[in-house]
């Protein structure tokens, strides 16, 4: 065999070796997990139609954009738990992006069946108010290659 022919084998080893070990687990700091944790509460009342959880959440001066780019307001979020949908949708991949000691984004992707776009990347911006953690902002960008699918 080759020199070259080896180099190019042993790569093709190291490589497969490290995907097939998967990514490698980083560890979360305890600001991470903690607002991370704030952000699954929150999508659980949310799936649970808990008002009472939901205007306790949302800052006063919350905005939002919708995945057609349109705003909405704080009220639009407390209607959620008035509407008639009962599969919950699915929260997977947090990522949290600490801004300061009272301030972070997190971003996860969301299946919601039923909807179009079903699959969403979210972004959400939490800031600590009077020491609680309050949803000041929200984005929601539609994966396009699924804005046609159907449940």
């Amino acid at each position: 065999m080759s020199r070259t022919f080896q180099i190019m084998i042993a790569a093709i080893i190291c490589v497969s070796t490290s995907l097939a070990r998967g990514p490698s687990s980083k560890q979360v700091s305890a600001f991470d997990q903690e607002i991370i944790d704030q952000e699954k509460h929150f999508l659980e009342a949310e799936s649970k139609k808990d008002a009472g959880a939901l205007e306790a959440a949302v800052a006063e001066d919350f905005r939002g954009i919708g995945p057609n780019g349109d705003f909405y307001g704080r009220g639009e979020v407390v209607a959620l738990s008035h509407s008639d949908e009962t599969r919950p949708p699915r929260a997977y991949d947090f990522q949290a992006i600490r801004l300061n000691d009272e301030s972070a984004v997190v971003a996860y992707n969301l299946i919601v069946p039923g909807t179009q776009p079903r699959y969403r990347h979210m972004t959400d911006t939490w800031a600590k108010v009077n020491n609680q953690w309050k949803l000041k902002f929200r984005q929601i960008t539609a994966n396009l290659w699924s804005a046609t699918d159907l449940d």
